[in-house]
């Protein structure tokens, strides 16, 4: 498999992050919960254990900071050591999840930017990285490796496509995966 067809896969297996999240997710009310809120100039910042939902996206941090716009949420960056982001695409799949020390989720750009030791999870499919941004408008994802983790490269675990199948999005998800994030 050459590079750009493992791109290409890759792009398949991250699409679900942003653009076919569950048909509810963005109706359903943000729970949240943390050691301290703070409410000031449009932005809601948690601090301590910070953990929060929305359907079936669950989002947990050290530091959560929501941005607002005419009260609706525009962006969400969270902060840890790592920080955990985690969504089911379609009822039929398994949860893509993500970590990294910094997160930021862009609804209105369909955007998320996940930097500093960043990993994205999806079907047993891996890639990691320094540096992931995917791009549900585009459909594009760019990985970097950086300068000082994983020798400045990226790291790519691409699960072959079940016989008979047509594409990744059809393919019975597999068994958990066992390295699931605390």
């Amino acid at each position: 498999m050459n590079l750009s067809s493992k791109l290409q896969l890759l792009c398949l297996l991250a699409m679900p992050l942003m653009v076919s999240a569950l048909p509810n997710d963005r109706s359903q009310p943000i729970n949240l919960s943390s050691d301290k809120a703070t409410y000031e100039n449009n932005q809601g910042i948690y601090t301590g254990n910070v953990n929060m939902s929305q359907g079936s996206l669950k989002i947990r941090a050290d530091k959560l900071i929501i941005v607002e716009d005419d009260r609706k949420v525009q962006k969400v960056i969270a902060h840890g050591s790592p920080a955990y982001f985690e969504q089911q695409p379609r009822a039929e799949e398994g949860v893509v999840s993500a970590s990294a020390r910094l997160i930021e989720y862009s609804l209105s750009d369909e955007e998320i930017l996940l930097q500093k030791d960043a990993t994205i999870r999806h079907q047993g499919s891996k890639i990691s990285g320094d540096r992931i941004v995917y791009s549900g408008r585009k459909q594009l994802v760019v990985a970097d490796g950086g300068s000082r983790s994983l020798d400045g490269r990226v790291q790519m675990t691409l699960q072959p496509q079940q016989p008979g199948t047509e594409s990744p999005e059809t393919e019975p998800a597999p068994e958990p995966d066992t390295e699931s994030t605390p």
